[in-house]
């Protein structure tokens, strides 16, 4: 992290490990969103705009305050129905922090490429210098060309 600002303290860090590890969890063959590394994508999607980095320090304190309600432990501490029940609340509470929340946590795992290797997805090479690729199928134009022209020839 020594190049990128920080905007999230490490007990932040942490939280937003656990908390996109219930948005996105871990199956048998994909791992978690935390536990791929996601809340450091998070972290400088908000450390880009000011009001980003607000809306994420917010929510944060928000879910942190709620957690501590319901356990002395805190987030990490409650059951996984009660972190889902909890992240529900939250996004009736705060929209525009969990629909940020739940679109940067999206955009770095489906970006990221240990995902891409797991679900299959190879990402296309660049076209080679001087190359023309074709940029369409032309034989989906058959049955246009193949038509009768709906226009009078002059």
């Amino acid at each position: 992290m020594s190049d990128r600002k920080q905007v999230f303290s490490p007990a932040q860090r942490s939280l937003v490990t656990e908390v996109i590890n219930r948005i996105i969890p871990a199956t048998d063959k994909l791992p978690g969103a935390g536990n791929l590394g996601i809340a450091a994508y998070i972290e400088d999607a908000a450390a880009g705009t000011p009001g980003l980095t607000r809306l994420f320090n917010d929510g944060l304190a928000q879910i942190t305050v709620a957690a501590g309600q319901d356990s002395a432990g805190g987030f990490e501490s409650l059951s996984d129905t009660a972190k889902d029940d909890l992240l529900r609340s939250m996004e009736a509470a705060n929209p525009m922090f969990f629909e940020q929340l739940v679109l940067q946590t999206y955009n770095g795992y489906y970006t990221n490429p240990e995902v891409f290797e797991l679900i299959g997805y190879t990402v296309p090479k660049p076209a080679t210098p001087g190359s023309h690729p074709e940029l369409l199928d032309v034989s989906l134009l058959k049955q246009q060309r193949d038509r009768e022209p709906f226009w009078k020839k002059v």
